[in-house]
């Protein structure tokens, strides 16, 4: 079977299991030009991890995906750019995340400790009252959007509407790439969210109450306050790296484990804080909840055998360097023991994912109150048995994962 002659980034065949076709590009074209994407796509982890950590050769700016920038085929204008963190390279890139990054200092994270497992506590209570439910509705998805709603400083009775606009913003990616144009429920959810951000920006810029979009809105240590826009890009960004990342993370990882048997009753056995962690490293490792990101060459580089030239758009496949065996041996089977040292699930480099602290404490402890109240879970009659991972080639998760206790 010749899969590299079906693949496609919209064939649904490849988006419910991309990892056979990774597996030919890595060991057939690992340095692979798509047609439809104008990118060249590179799949091996030493040729991601190249690109990742040498910005000065990978520009993050002006990235033109199937032709057009990276801003138009996501509705950015309606958004506000999001050029202001991760379309940028340094020096403003290092100016940007200098001052968000405040935000998201171990210190900082480990301060939320207390209120992640209240709420992961809370909600799987509340899951787990029901017959049967869906896993990705109640748990998954709920708990990083509230954290990262509270500490943004987001009112409850907007959560909801967060929700929506991320889901909807993820999805535009792939549609306008389709249909050429954003559409017009991606349209709405850009002004919807740019207005809201601006109007709270501008009034925690008056009267300043200690939450992020406070501190992102005040100048600090000389380096000047964010633009009410350049808050609704990072408010953007939060929502959809933090909440999509550990929203994916927590669907992949039930998945794996009600797949896998033996890792399943292994965390029974010892559902630690340590083991909860492994399993979560393992599913970053084994089912990635970012499958790709994009860069530009600044000049013509060679790599895998191949030359790549100037000013072209770079796919790098976070998912398949995380299933090569030269870097992770037996990559198919799913060991929760194993070395994770070295995956790309967060990026790599400068622009290393600024949230991934906070997933790594989110994720970890939702599956062990999760293991504490419902330590046996399945698939429930409902589920189909091809789980729906939605359209995205970026972004990679369950879409509804529908389980009961047994």
């Amino acid at each position: 079977m010749d899969l590299l002659s079906r693949f496609d980034f919209f064939n649904p065949e490849v988006t419910r299991d991309p990892y056979p076709y990774f597996a030919e590009l890595r060991d057939k074209a690992p340095l692979h030009y798509d047609a439809k994407l104008r990118a060249h796509v590179l799949s091996r982890h030493e040729d991601v991890s190249f690109v990742l950590k040498n910005h000065a050769l990978f520009s993050s700016t002006q990235i033109r995906i199937a032709g057009k920038l990276q801003e138009e085929r996501s509705a950015v204008k309606e958004l506000g750019s999001v050029s202001s963190l991760i379309a940028t390279d340094p020096p403003v890139h290092t100016r940007m995340r200098g001052l968000v990054s405040r935000s998201f200092t171990p210190k900082q994270i480990n301060a939320l400790a207390p209120r992640v497992r209240e709420l992961s506590r809370q909600l799987v209570t509340e899951m787990t009252a029901r017959g049967e439910f869906d896993f990705m509705d109640a748990l998954a998805s709920p708990l990083p959007v509230t954290i990262i709603a509270e500490m943004l400083g987001i009112e409850p009775a907007r959560r909801r509407d967060f929700k929506r606009w991320s889901d909807t913003l993820v999805q535009s990616g792939t549609d306008s790439l389709k249909s050429g144009q954003a559409s017009d429920a991606v349209v709405q959810s850009g002004r919807e969210m740019l207005a809201y951000m601006t109007e709270v920006a501008e009034a925690r810029r008056r009267e300043p109450r200690g939450d992020l979009i406070s501190l992102l809105v005040q100048e600090s240590d000389g380096v000047a306050a964010l633009s009410p826009q350049e808050v609704n890009s990072f408010a953007t960004l939060l929502l959809i790296a933090g909440n999509e990342t550990t929203t994916n993370l927590l669907g992949n990882a039930i998945t794996a484990l009600i797949r896998h048997p033996e890792a399943y009753e292994a965390l029974r056995r010892d559902p630690s804080s340590a083991a909860c962690a492994a399993i979560c490293e393992e599913t970053l490792r084994y089912d990635s909840p970012v499958i790709a990101l994009f860069r530009r060459t600044t000049q013509e580089v060679e790599l895998s055998g191949g030359k790549l030239p100037a000013d072209a758009a770079v796919m790098v496949l976070l998912a398949s360097a995380n299933h090569d065996p030269r870097k992770f041996p037996e990559p198919e089977r799913f060991d929760p023991k194993r070395d994770t040292n070295g995956l790309m699930s967060f990026g790599h480099g400068v622009h290393f994912c600024l949230g991934a602290p906070l997933s790594r404490l989110e994720a970890p402890v939702a599956l062990q109150e999760l293991m504490e109240q419902a330590p046996r879970l399945r698939f429930a009659p409902r589920q189909p048995e091809t789980i729906d991972y939605g359209h995205s080639f970026f972004l990679r998760g369950p879409k509804a994962l529908w389980l009961q206790k047994h």
